[in-house]
């Protein structure tokens, strides 16, 4: 009881401390993130969950009477997904096949917590809620100047043509026009690949420290060709020249175009690639969930306009469930898609065409880490030009 007591002040102080900016004395958590309905602190610890209802009382009434602000944030259902040498709900959970609340919101953070801060099950897609979490902080990563997460900076080209296109005058042919017609029209004129390299602004998360990479580009098919491109398996050697097939290991729902399914919108399913670069002594493995989805109305709070189209997102799964072994007896590297963000916007009265926004967040042990960037935008600048040049 009094090990419940003493927990229940500290996550009474955390969470008042997260939400509220909290005093001095409080021991800042590492990362806080905000969805429809919750808050998620991101601990030293373990991520706690808490409903946006719930709000913190004032200074003076928490000195007032401390044990009734432990007792109201005891009342709460916390529980936690603590290291593996420490005993907790995560164990049982894995054991019946399913992920606690607190697995399931740290596995659709933007950064991931640090390896071992968090016990994940390998379950944590299953739960349809991570579907809506994850495409929510898909978009969040997309954003430029106003993303909470990343700094983004661009390439001598990247920048040399969005001052150009921002000294164009308004107006084409005596009509007015917004910045993003004019941004599409020069992307569609140039055919160019417009690059940004990232660095998180929290150290605290697995991969932080791993350069994170955007581009935007146009590509001549409609999003609706692009996003079943992105998710049809069979495919993926088209645009993919190292991949050696890529698997749907277990297909929560089909079809990119569902709507209110048992599994929620869209299309989700879990896929296993492996791949084989020159000179590489084993076979590069990832174990990936994918979701796609329709662009919604309610998207343009996070990507700052409106857009008709589809988003993929990507996200390594963690935890044991899906390990496997290689059939030709080959070393698999288990290598990690740490965020895959594809925001396809259709054009206005250019249906053939989309406006195509990626964002890369990878994981490969065999890249040291100074080689990281350079490999990265290789890598996402490739695609494009691989994806570009199918009949």
């Amino acid at each position: 009881h009094e090990q419940s007591s003493q927990m229940s002040t500290a996550v009474y102080r955390l969470a008042t401390n997260a939400i509220r900016g909290g005093d001095a004395a409080v021991s800042s958590p590492s990362l806080l993130y905000g969805y429809d309905d919750s808050y998620v602190i991101q601990t030293p610890f373990f991520p706690i969950v808490l409903p946006k209802s719930w709000e913190p009382p004032s200074v003076a009434s928490r000195e007032a009477d401390p044990s009734a602000a432990a007792a109201r944030t005891a009342s709460l259902e916390i529980s936690v997904a603590l290291r593996d040498d420490v005993a907790s709900t995560t164990t049982s959970e894995a054991a019946h096949g399913t992920a606690t609340p607190e697995q399931v919101a740290a596995a659709t953070m933007p950064l991931l917590p640090a390896k071992n801060d968090v016990t994940f099950s390998g379950y944590e897609f299953e739960d349809p809620e991570s579907m809506c979490r994850l495409v929510e902080t898909g978009l969040r990563m997309t954003l430029g100047d106003l993303n909470e997460y990343v700094v983004w900076s661009g390439d001598k080209k990247t920048d040399r043509f969005i001052r150009e296109v921002e000294s164009q005058d308004g107006e084409e042919g005596g009509v007015a026009t917004t910045a993003v017609t004019r941004r599409q029209r020069s992307l569609i004129d140039s055919q160019e690949v417009l690059v940004w390299s990232g660095k998180f602004k929290s150290s605290q998360g697995y991969g932080a420290e791993l350069p994170i990479i955007k581009t935007t580009s146009i590509i001549d098919k409609s999003p609706q060709y692009l996003a079943d491109l992105l998710m049809d398996s069979n495919k993926v050697k088209l645009y993919n020249k190292m991949s050696l097939g890529r698997d749907d290991v277990k297909v929560f729902q089909s079809g990119i175009d569902t709507l209110e399914g048992k599994h929620g919108d869209g299309e989700s399913k879990i896929v296993r690639n492996l791949t084989k670069p020159p000179m590489v002594n084993g076979l590069l493995e990832f174990v990936t969930c994918m979701h796609a989805r329709r662009l919604r109305p309610s998207d343009s709070s996070f990507l700052g306009e409106e857009a008709e189209g589809y988003v993929v997102v990507s996200r390594a799964v963690l935890g044991d469930k899906y390990d496997s072994a290689s059939d030709s007896g080959e070393k698999l590297v288990r290598n990690e898609i740490l965020l895959g963000v594809n925001v396809l916007k259709s054009i206005p009265g250019e249906p053939g065409r989309t406006e195509l926004t990626a964002v890369t967040h990878v994981y490969s042990p065999m890249i040291p880490l100074m080689l990281a960037k350079n490999a990265g935008v290789k890598g996402a600048v490739d695609i494009v030009r691989d994806i570009r040049a199918l009949p």
